[in-house]
This record gives structure tokens, sequence and C-alpha cells, in this order.
């Protein structure tokens, strides 16, 4: 059992270590779509909006209207660097040549880098508005997350070494590093209503079950190196956690075989979690109004398969040895001290009294805040501010939006962004949504540059799908919502 024990630590260490680098990485970026009124999406995150239509349905279950195209959700964000900032052609006789450019990357790394991704599926859409202005959503989709934090010093120590900090007599601090990966089915009601004329409010009830999740609890972690003999010590207090039904070990004999199995982790309603969003809107005047929205409220619990791996203490790496040998005919030959570097995973362990537990953890769902105002300067043409904050772990990302949307007609509705996101400010995000019939398709991304160019781009985003609707107004609709 012990042998098993030290397996499955070793396992969520690697895990840990490929994620933080693989992982492009989490939170809903979707400042177009927030005042896009004819789309039944725009209420995933602008809440108290009342729907335009009286039916609409969506979603990939819908025969053939949900999958043209599919109802989907990607988010890339990165508010530190790009893919250009690392690799791109040089100059003058260099300028045919990709170069790898680390001093560049180091101009561009933040205090700390935030890396976030998400990817949805909408699975099931439904809206029905009645005719007091209230309206009663359901939705079903699957939602996969993934984030990270990477502190400037991580970047110091993998691209400078050591020995800069070793020579002012510091640490590097590592105590921010941080990453999440998890998936989880969502199910959410929600209900928006109209009152005294000039107010609406909005919220959604969510219930999640989890299918997968990896994620780092740091309370401390740093690497000191010694002047003298250059060993470098490590001081670590954090938490590796994971909960999936997508493994499962056995033990035969003295090794462990691992059962995968996709269906069993998809079908996995164990780990369960609730979330909430909360929407308020007010219309000052005829033309300007004000609203709030706070999505993603919530947390799941992981009870299925869920392992915490503890850390605490010191290690010091003295290195590895070489070893030196003639070959059979006499050529010297060098390689690995073997026998003493398998064990360094074992004292690892050993030195940071590593500990695993089966048992339940919590996580949170990285939670957002929106601001916004239009002025509606005629029927046809609004215009909108918006102001967006992330609130994740330990860090507060924030952007804002300026847009201008127009409904040019009962079919087609265009709308126009420019926002600051990620720290830039070359982030042009487009909107379309039209109708033939009882089909509205809809297309919008916060950046149509990072679609083009991504090699270049800080956010890449894109939501698309087919709605059918039903009960479409006959007068002509103002850009925004209005109640």
């Amino acid at each position: 059992m012990e042998e098993r024990k030290m397996k499955n630590v070793k396992a969520l260490i690697i895990a840990a270590i490929l994620l933080i680098f693989a992982l492009p990485s989490m939170a809903q970026q979707a400042n177009t779509l927030y005042y896009m009124d004819r789309v039944f999406q725009s209420q995933t995150v602008n809440v108290s909006a009342i729907p335009v239509h009286k039916v609409q349905v969506g979603g990939l279950i819908i025969p053939i209207f949900g999958q043209v195209p599919p109802a989907m959700y990607f988010n890339y964000g990165n508010n530190s660097f790009n893919y250009n900032h690392i690799i791109h052609f040089g100059k003058e006789e260099y300028k045919d040549s990709l170069i790898i450019d680390l001093p560049l990357l180091m101009k561009k790394v933040h205090k700390t880098t935030a890396i976030r991704n998400e990817f949805r599926l909408d699975l099931l859409n439904l809206s029905f508005k009645s005719k007091n202005n209230s309206a009663v959503t359901v939705s079903l989709a699957e939602r996969v997350l993934f984030g990270t934090t990477l502190p400037k010093d991580l970047f110091e120590f993998a691209i400078h070494g050591n020995k800069p900090y070793m020579d002012e007599g510091k640490a590097h601090n590592l105590s921010k590093l941080s990453f999440d990966a998890c998936a989880f089915h969502e199910l959410g009601i929600g209900f928006a209503t109209e009152f005294a004329e000039k107010f609406s409010v909005g919220g959604r009830l969510k219930l999640m079950f989890g299918i997968a999740d990896i994620s780092t609890n740091v309370g401390s972690l740093s690497l000191t190196t010694n002047p003298e003999n250059y060993f470098v010590t490590a001081d670590a207090d954090f938490q590796i956690r994971k909960s999936t039904s997508l493994f499962e070990y056995d033990q035969m004999g003295d090794s462990i075989v691992t059962d995968m199995d996709i269906s069993r982790a998809l079908g996995s309603f164990g780990n369960f979690g609730v979330g909430l969003d909360l929407g308020f809107t007010y219309n000052i005047t005829d033309k300007i109004s004000a609203s709030i929205s706070l999505t993603d409220l919530g947390f799941i619990n992981w009870m299925q398969n869920s392992q915490i791996a503890s850390a605490k203490g010191e290690y010091t790496f003295e290195g590895v040895e070489l070893t030196f040998n003639k070959d059979s005919i006499g050529k010297l030959r060098y390689g690995l001290d073997t026998t003493k570097y398998k064990h360094i995973a074992d004292s690892l362990i050993d030195m940071f009294d590593m500990k695993v537990a089966n048992k339940s953890y919590m996580t949170w769902l990285p939670s957002n805040i929106f601001l916004g105002a239009t002025y509606q300067l005629n029927d046809k043409i609004g215009f909108g501010v918006l102001y967006r904050g992330e609130i994740y772990r330990k860090s507060y990302n924030q952007s804002l939006t300026l847009s201008a949307n127009s409904n040019i007609n009962h079919w087609l509705s265009l709308h126009g962004s420019w926002s600051l996101i990620n720290n830039t400010i070359m982030n042009i995000g487009l909107g379309i949504s039209a109708r033939a019939a009882f089909m509205t398709w809809y297309v919008v991304t916060d950046d149509v540059i990072g679609l083009i160019f991504p090699q270049k781009a800080k956010t890449i985003n894109w939501r698309m799908g087919c709605n059918l609707t039903f009960g479409h107004p006959k007068k002509v609709l103002k850009t925004v919502s209005r109640l």
C-alpha cells in the first residue's frame, strides 16, 4: 500500500507539472455579447435582460438546427504575452529565420501572468416569455475551465537560472503559482421580470455536477540557492487536489494498472455544486439605462475518487552525479548516476512529508461582475459601455468595452466593439445575428484580429450557434433591450 501511495503522489506531481506548462488555460470573456438582445445566449452574462422572442429553442440536442453551426463557446486569454513575444522572425541576416526571443518575453511578463481558458457546449437552451414581460429560461451545458497563474520569478528561474538571485541573496518566490482544471455538467433555471416600468431583475440557479478536477492550493513556495555550494533548497507548503472517475487504478503484483473510461467520467454525477447568477437593469430615461450582472457565484464539492496530496517542509537538491566508464573498445563514456537519480522523487516525498488523503474538497468558480450603461441614439442605433471584473483565486482581472449596436431590421442586427482586455487595446469585436423564418443564426467575438492573427493575440474567443425563435415582435425594435 505504501508503494501504491508513493506512485499516486508521483502521478499527481507529474500531472500538475504538465498542466502548468501544457494548458493554455479560466473565465468568461463575452463583452460584445452583453448587448446582443436578440440572442438567447446574451442572458448568460446579462442576467436581467428580457428576451425579445416569446419562445426560443437551441442547443446541440436539437436535430439539424442545433449542429449547424454547433452551439459552442471558446475563450483564451493571457494578460502578459502572446506567441510572437516568444517566437518570431529575426532582423537583418536572420529575417528569414524564426528565433526564440527570451529577452522580449521577459519584458512582457508581468508580476503575475494570468492565463485563462473556457470551452462550453450548449446542449439545450429554452426561453419562454409571458405577456407581462417576464421570462423563464432553462439551459443545459457542458463546461471545461482551465486557469493558471505564473509568478514572474518562475520565468526568471527558468530563463536566467538561479545565479542572479543567488548573487542578491534572495529567494525565488513562487507562492502565487497556481492552476485549476475542471469539467462539469451545468443545469441552469432562470427567471427575469419587469416591474414598475423602469426596472427589471433576473436570477439563475445553477446545479453543477463535476466530471473531473485537478487543482493546487499553494500557501508558500520558494527556491533559495546557497552561494557556497550551489545547493538549491525548496521551502514549500502546498496541496495538489484531484477528483476524477476517468482513471481507476488496480494493484497487480508490484505494478499499478490504469483503467481509462471516458463514458464513466461523463456519466459522473457525484460531485455536486451550486451556482447563482444575478442581474438588475434600471432605465433611467427613455434613452439611458444602467445594469449590473453577477455571474458564476458558486462552488463544486468534489467527493468522487477525490484525493489531496499535502506537502510541507524543506528539500535541498544537491545535484546529480555523472559517472565515467570505459566501454568495450576503451572509449570513455559518461552518464547520470541512475542509482541516486531514481530516488530523487522518493526523497522529495520524504523531505516534504508528502501525505495523501482520500477526502473531499471544494473549489470556487471564477466569478464575474459586469457594470453596463447604454445610450439609445434612435430606434436603430445605440451605444454601450461595459466594465467587467473577474475574481479568480487571489487575482482580479479587468476589462473595459465600448460598443455600437444596431438592430437594422427585423432579421438582421450588427454589433461592433472596442475593448481593453488583457492589457492591450487591440481588441476589435464583432457580433452578428440573422433571422430567416423561425431560425436565428449568431456569431460573436471580442477580437476579430485575434482570430485572423492568433500568433499576435492575447485574447481569442468566439461564440456561435442557431436558435429556433417564435413570436418575433411586429414593431421595430430598439437596438438595446428596453422594458
